[in-house]
C-alpha cells in the first residue's frame, strides 16, 4: 500500500467513529448517533454508552434528565461498521417518564389446525 493509501484508509476508520452530535428533530426531540469505528461483530457497549453519555450531558446541561423515544442499535458485521442512534427528549428531573418499552420488529401468528 502506498502511503496515501494508509493516510485513506486511517481517515475513514476515524471518520467513521464520529457523532452526529446532537440534531433538535421535532419539537422538543432531539436525535444522536455514532458509527462504531470498532472492529469486530455484535454490538459495541462502548459505542452505546457514549452515545448515551453524549445524551446525558445534553439534558443535564439543561437541568433535565434523558428520556429515549426510541433505540436503535445495529450489530458490526464482516463489512458493516456498527452504530447506535437514539431520538430522544430532555424531561423535567422527577417528571412523570417511563421506562423504554420496546415493541417487536415482526409479529408471527401460528394458526393451529
Amino acid at each position: 500500500m502506498t502511503k496515501s493509501k494508509y493516510i485513506i484508509l486511517i481517515a475513514l476508520i476515524v471518520g467513521g467513529c464520529a457523532s452526529t452530535g446532537v440534531i433538535p428533530m421535532s419539537q422538543d426531540s432531539y436525535y444522536i448517533g455514532k458509527k462504531d469505528g470498532t472492529p469486530g461483530l455484535g454490538v459495541s457497549f462502548g459505542n452505546k454508552m457514549e452515545v448515551y453519555q453524549e445524551a446525558n450531558a445534553f439534558c443535564t446541561q439543561k437541568r433535565q434528565e434523558l428520556y429515549v423515544l426510541k433505540e436503535t442499535v445495529i450489530p458490526a458485521a464482516p463489512g458493516r461498521l456498527g452504530s447506535t442512534e437514539l431520538h430522544f427528549k430532555c424531561v423535567v428531573s422527577g417528571g412523570t417518564a417511563q421506562p423504554l418499552k420496546k415493541e417487536a420488529d415482526v409479529v408471527i401468528e401460528v394458526q393451529q389446525r
